[in-house]
């Protein structure tokens, strides 16, 4: 009776260690954005062609994160190109885009509000929002949301900016053990099998 109590123990042991694993781990995250060009924003046809324009270059990025938790990344490089978009053109204007956003290797469609006021000496374009995003894996989730931002053009020229998002990072409640893990845990079956055969013969004997 001692060695099944010893024995309960230690698997009591082994399962706890096994649960807290995976909330200790540091989990690597890549981000990878495709980026978006949009154009003529504003523009009621008598201006210059292509202008107003806003370009998202490409990004990515990583870091080793320890979920729960949240932290803030870049999304993309922004180039707001304003030039003359045409008379009577003053005014406030909504758009939406999009662009593919990969994390870890899987892809989804990030969906993006925008809009842009024509004035006179300044022109602004604002992301607003974004559609929710939720990335599940094995031992986290990620929830990503982007953070507004605006660009002010004086006069014709380019400016420069960034558009980030915002990343949280949630542990899963039931993650899939890992090979290693498995093998530890049948290791430990294992052993404890051989010490009830071993008692047994014992008393046989």
């Amino acid at each position: 009776m001692r060695l099944l109590t010893k024995a309960g123990l230690g698997l009591a042991i082994l399962f706890v260690a096994i649960s807290m694993a995976p909330a200790a781990k540091a989990d690597p995250i890549v981000i990878n954005t495709g980026g978006f060009s949009l154009s003529n924003l504003g523009n009621n046809g008598g201006g210059i062609s292509g202008l107003d324009s806003l370009v998202g270059a490409a990004a990515s990025s990583s870091r080793n994160f320890t979920a729960p938790g949240s932290f803030i990344a870049l999304l993309n490089p922004l180039t707001f190109t304003t030039g003359f978009t045409g008379p009577s053109s003053s005014g406030t204007y909504s758009f939406n885009f999009s662009q593919p956003l990969t994390i870890n290797g899987v892809t989804q469609t990030l969906n993006l509000a925008g809009s842009i006021t024509i004035r006179p000496d300044i022109d602004t374009v604002r992301i607003l929002s974004s559609a929710p995003l939720t990335f599940n894996f094995n031992t986290f989730s990620v929830d990503v949301k982007v953070l507004p931002t605006s660009i002010d053009g004086f006069g014709p020229g380019v400016f420069c900016d960034v558009l980030k998002g915002d990343f949280t990072v949630r542990t899963n409640c039931n993650p899939v053990p890992e090979p290693a893990t498995l093998s530890l845990l049948g290791l430990g079956l294992a052993g404890v099998a051989a010490k009830l055969r071993q008692r047994r013969k014992g008393r046989k004997v």
